[in-house]
């Protein structure tokens, strides 16, 4: 019990649950707040570092079919964020299941419903992306002085994100690297740990990055730990993100498969995240 009582501290209020998945129910106002008063009372390199994921349906679906990844997410990680508007989406469903008694069919309805609300942005606020926070986060290190550490991406988008980055915030500070399997992982950790970066955000996709925190997190001597999964993408200029229209309806993963249709295989989590939570709820 004593162990559930320090992480529920130190998570900053993993509040909800979602298949079992603890998540975070606060905005991304709040989420910023709980990052800076860390920083400010935990120094980086002071204490266990602070290790953030941003959960959307696919890393439930994911945790779901993998145990140790569950276990990651409900044990491992001090704060879960809400990166997807289908989990939002969810809440909302589930909440009006009570005053629904009838079938599978009346639940749909309940479903479109709320969908149709998503899309009219009604909870746009409620969502903390990965890739927005990320962005808001070297704002802060500016403001603050503190040190920014870019790993992974491929074909250098760490470096075109962290030059990105310091373009934006005149005298950021920043330092980078690709990571496996171009670089050994203990070279890596040697070179994050000689910059003692406040915020360290990888780039290896979603369950590897989590994994590889995991496996690392008692080496680094890092203040905030992030999985930030295609990211650097859109900061390098690799990959065009979708424009707020598109964001606030929720929508952003249906453009990334308009214009990535190669992704369409990953997206198939998400219709089998809608079915279980119309069937089962969270």
């Amino acid at each position: 019990m004593k162990r559930l009582r320090t992480r529920k501290i130190d998570s900053g209020g993993n509040d909800q649950q979602m298949f079992g998945i603890p998540l975070f129910g606060g905005d991304k106002a709040q989420v910023l707040n709980r990052i800076s008063n860390r920083l400010k009372s935990i120094p980086s390199g002071q204490g266990k570092p602070f290790w953030i994921a941003t959960v959307n349906p696919e890393f439930v679906m994911k945790a779901v079919e993998d145990d140790n990844f569950k276990e990651i997410l409900q044990k491992k990680t001090s704060l879960n964020v809400v990166d997807g508007i289908g989990l939002v989406w969810a809440k909302r469903v589930t909440a009006k299941f009570k005053d629904c008694r009838s079938s599978f069919l009346g639940r749909m309805c309940l479903g479109v419903k709320v969908g149709m609300e998503v899309l009219r942005g009604k909870y746009k606020n409620r969502v903390a992306a990965g890739s927005s926070l990320m962005g808001d986060f070297c704002r802060l290190a500016k403001k603050q002085n503190y040190r920014v550490f870019f790993l992974g991406g491929w074909e250098g988008r760490a470096g075109r994100t962290a030059n990105f980055f310091e373009k934006k915030y005149k005298g950021l500070q920043t330092a980078w690297s690709s990571g496996e399997p171009e670089v050994e992982n203990a070279r890596v950790l040697a070179k994050i740990n000689k910059f003692k970066p406040d915020f360290l955000f990888v780039a290896y996709g979603m369950k590897k990055q989590e994994e590889w925190i995991e496996r690392n997190l008692s080496k680094l001597e890092v203040g905030v730990v992030m999985g930030v999964g295609r990211s650097f993408d859109y900061y390098s200029g690799e990959v065009k993100r979708a424009s707020k229209i598109w964001c606030d309806m929720g929508l952003e993963w249906l453009y990334s498969l308009i214009k990535e249709p190669k992704r369409w295989r990953r997206q198939l989590a998400l219709p089998r995240f809608v079915g279980r939570v119309i069937k089962e709820g969270i």
